[in-house]
């Protein structure tokens, strides 16, 4: 991207590897890269920040951008402007540099985003997933794709994918330690300082536990802030921290004209299952058939939606996604459209390791509304079955998602 923007963002939740793979894959020397993270340098972004710029070597990089507000974003885009060359800086921000304080311009036009998630299964795998771009290719319907297990499934969820909790192996007390650690790091004063004033660090931690349970939900403000004790609007100007933060990511409503009763209720997920499983208390019991089996299946929904949302960023394809539901009781758990072409592929998420043709009704409804559009329905389950439930429309493990060709 740097050879095609004169700036490049590359964004995401803390601790996903951003300043790592930017200095691996660009080889900047030292006195090319600029860590906002560092006080002195910060105050040198802050006080001048046209004079901090200009004197950057080209290129040069930028870490946690969005710490020094305003100043800084307009001295990038009339430098970005003045020289006109390609690839002139490359910035990190741990939070979306437009939720900072005060700042209301922007570098439309300039800056060339890449979103940074936590690791895929296919990467934790080293397997280049290609799921997302075959379900525009009804012929390449079904799969050859190894089942996991559920205790596999459950060991996938909990994990999650942060670096540093993969390559370290971490399990029981010393993982549950870093992700409350974690927790207690990015939601605090001083991380949310150069972004936001907030009155109460407690309230938003507690909002970002009630999330955490209510992920792959609709997210419903009342409901939430009934159960926060908290103003709507405290709970709505929370959310969006959350949401600048990476931390939580909404789904939009699906909206159409093949039903009139859509809701248009935008749902959430949380940017990592290992973060919301252990935000909720969420151990292997969970996924035994003694245990807790609605926060399970959200926390399958949960894991199918992220590693989507992972693979649409290499994806070949210019991809939408949404969710559907109706007040009639209808819903589809993940509308995936190719923004280009307007085609449609839908997919249901079921924890069931014996999924029935009832559970793509709804995959079958939006088929026949929608015809030729319609390229490829989905179960994707915790079984090992693969299964022709209906013209265009399969059943498939959760591993079909990591598939290679």
């Amino acid at each position: 991207m740097l050879k095609s923007f004169r700036v490049v963002l590359l964004e995401g939740a803390r601790q996903t590897g951003k300043t790592t793979l930017a200095r691996d894959l660009l080889n900047l020397p030292d006195d090319a890269w600029f860590s906002l993270d560092n006080e002195a340098v910060l105050n040198q972004a802050v006080n001048d920040p046209v004079g901090f710029i200009d004197t950057l070597p080209v290129p040069a990089a930028i870490d946690e951008v969005q710490r020094a507000g305003q100043g800084l974003i307009l001295a990038i885009k009339m430098a970005a402007d003045r020289r006109g060359d390609r690839g002139q800086l490359l910035l990190t921000g741990s939070a979306n540099y437009l939720a900072a304080r005060g700042v209301s311009e922007t570098l439309a036009g300039r800056v060339g985003r890449i979103a940074l998630w936590p690791l895929s299964v296919g990467e934790r795998r080293s397997v280049r997933e290609t799921f997302v771009d075959t379900l525009f290719n009804p012929d390449a319907w079904p799969p050859r794709v190894e089942p996991v297990s559920r205790a596999e499934i459950a060991d996938l969820i909990l994990e999650g994918g942060f670096p540093e909790v993969v390559t370290e192996q971490l399990t029981g007390r010393d993982r549950r330690d870093w992700f409350e650690a974690y927790t207690h790091d990015v939601i605090s004063r001083e991380e949310l300082r150069p972004i936001a004033q907030i009155r109460s660090e407690e309230n938003l931690r507690m909002l970002f536990r009630l999330m955490a349970a209510r992920t792959a939900s609709e997210v419903q403000i009342s409901d939430i802030a009934n159960d926060a004790q908290q103003q709507r609007t405290t709970v709505t100007k929370h959310l969006a921290l959350l949401e600048a933060l990476h931390l939580v990511v909404t789904i939009p409503a699906w909206s159409t004209n093949v039903a009139s009763s859509v809701k248009q209720r935008p749902k959430s997920v949380l940017v990592d299952t290992g973060l919301a499983a252990d935000l909720c208390g969420a151990g292997e019991k969970t996924f035994t058939p003694n245990g807790n089996p609605a926060l399970a299946g959200a926390l399958f929904e949960s894991l199918v939606i992220t590693e989507v949302l992972k693979q649409t960023v290499w994806s070949e394809h210019s991809i939408d996604l949404r969710h559907y539901r109706d007040r009639h009781g209808g819903e589809i758990d993940l509308i995936v459209e190719e923004r280009r072409t307007g085609e449609i592929a839908a997919i249901e998420v079921k924890l069931s390791s014996t999924p029935h043709r009832k559970h793509a009704k709804h995959l079958m409804w939006l088929r026949d509304k929608l015809g030729d559009r319609f390229k490829l329905g989905l179960v994707v389950h915790g079984g090992a079955n693969t299964l022709l439930l209906g013209d265009r429309i399969w059943a498939v493990p959760v591993s079909a998602l990591w598939r290679s060709d």
